[in-house]
């Protein structure tokens, strides 16, 4: 039986942070998330299964895009601004 070798590989990654529309869209998510958490069940709709909390999440994202997030709420974006500045 052959011997395993291994061989430590070390790499630096430069973190950017995450352009507007990332952080608009993540936050919505993270907003939906918090609403939906708790919902349990599983949904028969055209023969498949579906649980509740992943159709619920999919119909609060419906036609959601990074535009419409920052006119619902102004406030994501300046909380962006605040912590990454104005890009």
């Amino acid at each position: 039986m052959s011997e395993i070798r291994l061989q430590k590989i070390e790499y630096y990654r430069a973190v950017k942070p995450p352009t507007l529309k990332q952080f608009l869209l993540r936050k919505a998510v993270s907003e939906i998330s918090k609403e939906i958490k708790g919902t349990v069940g599983v949904l028969t709709e055209q023969g498949r299964l579906m649980p509740n909390s992943a159709k619920a999440f999919k119909d609060k994202l419906a036609g959601l895009t990074a535009e419409r997030i920052a006119e619902l709420h102004p406030e994501w974006a300046k909380e962006y601004e605040g912590i990454h500045g104005q890009r």
